[in-house]
């Protein structure tokens, strides 16, 4: 069901997404609010776009989880981005003419959808936002870049507990959160298409990790006993999640009208 955008509507998370980098100034809240126009309640399991279409709408989490995926010639699928409330979904996808990847809905939640050529009005609108854009892309690609070496370098424990602290550190940084008890609503499969591990070989993670009382995956929560014994696992580094634009600090003060 598509619904038209509402300034009555709940806080935006793609303001609190974006307003990581820097403090939005109303000009620029009322840009982002523009991709937030119309919004449609969507199933677990939508697909949002096919891989191979033609790249004409993004979309906005407003709530839920998304993802997107590549299945090889085997049928075995790689999932490549979990995407949360206030991610642009495609983002990375913007100066192409075709999609790469599969976008698809993991949980029931809500999109806002928009034409792509509306991030290029908002550049030109806007220079902080444009550097903003680029910070979105540049932490999805050092998220990624970490994923590969993790899974190339760590063992099944070791990647297993990084990702589920760079979730819990994404998710905290939108929402004040508890470690101890936080929602994740990720399959053993979808963690194994995620890490490049089997379904067993993750069961049999958990279980070890639940004998040792680090944590314990619920369906649709994860439960940390021992958080000084889950982050020695994952020896993890938030680093590549940050925040900070050193360097830019000249760029991103606040614009002011000439007098």
């Amino acid at each position: 069901m598509s619904h038209e955008f509402s300034e009555d509507k709940p806080g935006s998370y793609i303001l609190a997404n974006i307003g990581r980098f820097f403090e939005l100034d109303d000009d620029e809240r009322k840009l982002l609010r523009k991709l937030e126009r119309r919004y449609s309640s969507v199933a677990n399991k939508t697909i949002l776009w096919h891989a191979e279409s033609r790249i004409d709408q993004l979309y906005v989490i407003e709530s839920g989880w998304a993802c997107t995926y590549r299945d090889n010639i085997e049928g075995l699928r790689q999932i490549q981005d979990i995407l949360l409330p206030g991610d642009i979904v495609g983002l990375r996808d913007f100066t192409f003419k075709k999609h790469s990847t599969e976008a698809m809905m993991i949980t029931p939640g809500t999109v806002s959808n928009f034409p792509y050529q509306a991030i290029a009005d908002i550049i030109q609108a806007s220079p902080r936002l444009s550097i903003a854009f680029f910070a979105s892309i540049a932490r999805q690609e050092a998220l990624l870049t970490e994923r590969m070496m993790l899974n190339l370098h760590r063992t099944a424990r070791s990647r297993i507990s990084h990702f589920i602290l760079e979730t819990y550190t994404r998710l905290s940084r939108l929402n004040s959160i508890d470690l101890g008890y936080f929602y994740f609503p990720l399959s053993q499969q979808m963690l194994g298409e995620i890490l490049g591990l089997t379904n067993v070989h993750v069961n049999r993670v958990f279980t070890m990790l639940e004998n040792e009382r680090v944590l314990k995956k619920h369906r649709g929560f994860i439960e940390v006993f021992d958080e000084k014994k889950l982050y020695e696992l994952a020896d993890f580094n938030s680093d590549y999640l940050s925040d900070e634009l050193d360097g830019l600090t000249e760029y991103l003060e606040p614009q002011t009208s000439a007098s």
